[in-house]
């Protein structure tokens, strides 16, 4: 009688382990099988922007966002009513606050980026740094006075990216 019992006992678990198996595998198979019809159809599993749209419009949404792409805008590390420039008497240390304004000093530099390198606007970032060698490589604009200056800007200004040497 008390082997009946326990027989039953382990009789409900392996059930339970045989059903709950079931179930993963067949979870894992219609998953499977969905995902593989998803990739055959042939508009693929997302519907691009614009799909019904009539053929304008649907040109002029991917237009704009070819556009958005181009899109750039770095914000002023510091502001000249910032709080941190008040309390600089209060810390030691001071070089993260004068990179910064060196940065934006740079951003708003009057370079005359057109004539001098041939894009239109500012150059910003990683850009900046490459626009100058360029412009110190390039031996038909400046002479050797010039390239001279460069350097030093280049010098200044990877200080003021990564910090003081």
């Amino acid at each position: 009688m008390e082997n009946e019992g326990i027989l039953s006992g382990v009789n409900v678990i392996l059930v339970m382990a045989y059903g709950s198996l079931v179930f993963v595998l067949l979870f894992l198979f219609i998953k499977r099988q969905i995902m593989r019809l998803a990739m055959k159809s042939r508009r693929g599993p997302h519907v691009p922007i614009g799909h019904n749209a009539p053929k304008e419009l649907r040109q002029e949404i991917e237009a704009k966002l070819f556009q958005v792409q181009n899109i750039q805008f770095e914000p002023r590390l510091l502001c000249p009513d910032d709080v941190r420039l008040q309390q600089r008497e209060e810390s030691g240390s001071h070089d993260h606050l004068y990179r910064m304004k060196a940065l934006d000093a740079i951003r708003d530099t009057e370079f005359p980026f057109r004539e001098l390198g041939g894009t239109a606007s500012a150059v910003t970032g990683k850009r900046f740094r490459t626009w100058l060698l360029q412009l110190r490589n390039s031996h038909c604009v400046f002479g050797d006075s010039l390239s001279s200056l460069i350097d030093v800007v280049l010098d200044g200004y990877n200080k003021a990216r990564h910090g003081a040497e």
